[in-house]
């Protein structure tokens, strides 16, 4: 009876996710403003930071998880908008 109890944990589990990921996906597509301003303001990386604090304190592999996530798409964000600087200095 467990496993049939697990089974259906980890099937809510993967449903929570890909719904989560396709809500993330929508926001992002039609308001990128608020993926731009996450990484470029000091609020945003304040809320960034303070969610990644609240979420490693819920769970500590998830904070971490997240953190790594985060200093991810920091780092590609400011990569784009350096290559996106240099290539409008083009002669």
């Amino acid at each position: 009876m467990s496993f049939l109890g697990q089974k259906n944990i980890n099937v809510n589990l993967i449903v929570g996710l890909i719904s989560l990921l396709v809500v993330l996906w929508l926001i992002m597509f039609t308001i990128p403003g608020i993926f731009v301003s996450l990484f470029d303001t000091l609020l945003g990386n304040l809320i960034l930071i303070i969610f990644t604090i609240l979420a490693g304190m819920y769970n500590i592999t998830l904070g971490v998880g997240l953190g790594l996530i985060f200093i991810i798409l920091f780092r590609f964000s400011h990569m784009s908008m350096s290559n996106s600087m240099f290539s409008s200095l083009k002669i």
